[in-house]
């Protein structure tokens, strides 16, 4: 199939490999974990700046042990990339019916079980009505500026105290109203790198 041709295995920070489900892992790889992907769903291949910029974060400070949420999931190339980094568990959502089945979809070409992956359809509601009692380490959040806006002032109802929240999906010049944003709602920047014109910001909840 001549689309095929242009899908290559694509190394990602120091310990990932975005793999086409049909290729087979090539050697020099093989010490890597591997996530494999069916790209015909089209929802995050990993090559967006925003999407590589979240596999970097996690790539950088491995997840280990930690309840995630990832809102927005479309592939589920974050949750995957999480769990397969040492996650516990993902509580992934998305308001788009085609991506929560590209979701369970990639899962299963993981062979990764639905305990640890929960997927549903909607957003941070849906997280709060199933994610467990001492509620979520990290919340992923790769989703353009408006609805990390509209999301923002509910973070806190999901995430336990010293949790952090990812936002990627920026552009370079949303950085700064974000910031005023969250400060303002008691959040502290931990963090914030750029690629290209995107942009990935860490926060925590400003306790003191």
């Amino acid at each position: 199939v001549s689309w095929k041709k242009n899908w290559k295995p694509d190394p990602v920070g120091k310990s990932i490999l975005i793999l086409p489900a049909w290729l087979e892992v090539p050697e020099k790889f093989l010490e890597r974990k591997i996530i494999r992907l069916d790209p015909r769903s089209a929802f995050g291949t990993g090559s967006h700046p925003s999407t590589r910029l979240c596999l970097e974060a996690l790539d950088h400070n491995p997840p280990v042990g930690k309840t995630i949420a990832d809102l927005g999931c479309g592939s589920g190339i974050l949750s995957l990339t999480a769990l397969k980094l040492g996650a516990k568990c993902t509580f992934s959502v998305d308001t788009d019916s085609l991506a929560t089945s590209a979701t369970k979809i990639n899962s299963a070409l993981n062979d990764v079980p639905a305990k640890f992956l929960n997927v549903f359809l909607g957003s941070i509601e849906e997280i709060e009505a199933n994610m467990p009692k001492e509620k979520i380490d990290l919340v992923l959040c790769n989703i353009l500026a408006p609805v990390i806006k509209s999301l923002g002032p509910h973070f806190q109802k999901i995430i336990r105290s010293k949790g952090k929240v990812i936002l990627s999906g920026l552009l370079v010049q949303q950085i700064e109203e974000l910031q005023e944003l969250f400060l303002q709602i008691g959040w502290q920047v931990l963090e914030i790198k750029t690629k290209d014109q995107w942009a990935l910001m860490v926060l925590t909840l400003n306790l003191s």
